[in-house]
């Protein structure tokens, strides 16, 4: 399937697009069917407060965010042979940067986190993370290299540019770690897409030590605020949902 397709049917299905049709349908329904389209509303405007909430997003993101922080104690006798970040999008237009693109917050932190883990162990790194919509763009692999080469001070040696989902993520990756006699690796990714990644990665016959960065089900105990609705919270909750679809779909495609 076209990639522009699945994105626009994903789009379609996360909040907040999903519930704004649902109340479309129902003001559409209201003169004729007011007890369906009532029930159709309340159940949208329901949600979306739900969802809204910080308390709801924290446990949502709890169902996802399955695996700990990394304990460096464990790494001895798991004994890596790389760390392999993965990409989670480009920054376009930016201006304030000459190039006009550049990593996405989500890609720099988790970026961020591999150069720490690389000069803390001195593994080899491979950034994975192709081109999605735009041929004309550099893809996220050569920027993350960049990055970890010009910021940092961590040398890269594999680039994976190909991929454009999780699941090609750790199809190419296999393809050239295959090649270096590469199975144990440190996965660096966002604690919400770790669980989909592993499970991916794990498919191509590697050997995963999870290493997760920015947790939100860790985030601050519960007060006032986390009852109160907020864009940031909505944001969280849709990215959930995100992952569960994709989970799914994956199962549906790759398995």
């Amino acid at each position: 399937m076209d990639i522009y397709i699945i994105y626009v049917i994903k789009t379609l299905l996360l909040p907040t697009a999903s519930l704004l049709i649902i109340s479309i349908a129902g003001l559409i329904l209201l003169p004729r069917k007011p007890t369906l389209a009532m029930t159709l509303m309340s159940f949208s405007l329901a949600t979306l407060l739900l969802l809204s909430m910080p308390v709801i997003a924290k446990y949502l993101a709890a169902t996802q965010e399955i695996y700990p922080p990394l304990k460096h104690s464990v790494l001895d006798e798991f004994a890596p042979q790389a760390i392999v970040v993965l990409g989670g999008g480009l920054r376009a237009p930016a201006p304030e940067y000459a190039a006009q693109v550049t990593l996405k917050n989500r890609t720099f932190l988790r970026v961020r986190y591999a150069a720490l883990l690389a000069k803390q162990t001195r593994l080899p790194l491979l950034v994975s993370g192709g081109k999605v919509f735009k041929a004309e763009n550099p893809s996220e692999a050569e920027l993350m290299t960049d990055v970890l080469n010009n910021e940092f001070g961590q040398e890269v040696r594999w680039q994976e540019g190909n991929s454009r989902n999780t699941a090609e993520n750790a199809f190419y990756t296999n393809k050239i770690l295959s090649k270096e006699g590469v199975q144990r690796i440190i996965l660096v990714t966002h604690a919400l897409h770790m669980r989909r990644a592993v499970e991916q990665f794990q498919l191509q016959g590697l050997h995963v030590m999870p290493a997760p960065t920015i947790f939100w089900s860790r985030s601050d105990e519960l007060n006032l605020f986390s009852f109160l609705p907020s864009a940031c919270a909505l944001q969280r909750s849709s990215l959930v949902m995100h992952e569960i679809m994709g989970r799914v779909w994956y199962k549906l495609r790759y398995l």
